[in-house]
């Protein structure tokens, strides 16, 4: 199948760079993970290792500025790889959940965050989904009211890739309750942080070695100097970054499409029919 024009040499040669490594150290145990129902956590730091957590974040955070074409590369060949939760986990922490933090936080913010999350040492999250719903984004119920020099974050989030093992995870909450989409604010919430908890690993049918959590906040307290962007402007920050969300499970859809083709083709081209006579 011929490439894109957008593909050039260096591309492919990064291309062939990023399979040989999903080939030797991902693909021989995606069986296991998806049976143990999660990856090790420490694929994040092999990925960080070979700067493929932050190929489009600035070099100052610890990225290589690569851009957008290198990232989708690297989605195209997480699908490839024979587990879709494999893909999923890797997938969000570099699509979703970083991108906020590199896109709407302050350099302070940026500098304390984004160094661990690229270099696979700390997992992040996006928590946007809730019990009662998740695609319409305005209606969101976790509460999170102002209290001296912070927040006190009430509620829950449901679906949450990469919820079970992340050590932040970047929420939308209700700020101002009678704002509509006016009233939301985005907050990054930290693993030890208390009030905060997995509330439960949710077992599914596909995605298996991704862990997918309901994550529980009671009374728990996030300093303001956790929040992203203005307070109540959480809306907008929030659908920032949809149109890549989208665009990387698309990537992915069509390349294990491929995938599926080409084992299918191979499958019908050395299979050993029986024929009855």
């Amino acid at each position: 199948m011929p490439r894109s024009h957008l593909f050039a040499p260096e591309h492919e040669e990064f291309r062939g760079t990023v399979r040989r490594f999903i080939d030797k150290e991902v693909r021989p145990h995606v069986e296991e993970w998806e049976e143990a129902q999660q990856f090790p956590r420490e694929l994040f730091k092999r990925f960080g290792a070979l700067d493929l957590l932050g190929l489009k974040y600035a070099e100052q955070y610890g990225g290589t500025n690569a851009g957008v074409i290198y990232e989708a590369i690297l989605f195209e060949e997480l699908a490839r790889c024979g587990s879709g939760g494999v893909a999923a986990g890797i997938g969000a922490h570099v699509a979703i959940a970083t991108p906020p933090i590199n896109e709407h936080g302050k350099d302070a913010q940026r500098q304390r965050w984004l160094p661990p999350a690229i270099k696979g040492e700390k997992i992040v999250a996006l928590g946007v989904t809730e019990p009662s719903g998740g695609s319409d984004i305005a209606h969101v119920q976790t509460t999170a009211r102002r209290e001296d020099d912070g927040y006190v974050v009430n509620g829950a989030k449901m679906f949450i890739t990469n919820g079970v093992n992340a050590d932040l995870v970047v929420i939308l909450v209700r700020t101002k309750p009678e704002g509509g989409h006016q009233g939301l604010s985005v907050l990054v919430v930290e693993r030890g942080t208390p009030g905060y908890s997995v509330g439960r690993k949710l077992n599914k049918l596909g995605w298996r070695a991704s862990d997918t959590a309901e994550l529980v906040f009671q009374d728990c307290r996030v300093p303001a100097e956790n929040r992203l962007g203005e307070e109540n402007g959480g809306f907008y920050l929030a659908v920032s970054n949809f149109q890549w969300e989208r665009l990387w499970i698309a990537i992915g859809a069509v390349a294990s499409a491929q995938r599926s083709l080409e084992l299918a083709v191979e499958y019908a081209a050395n299979r050993t029919q029986l024929v009855r006579r």
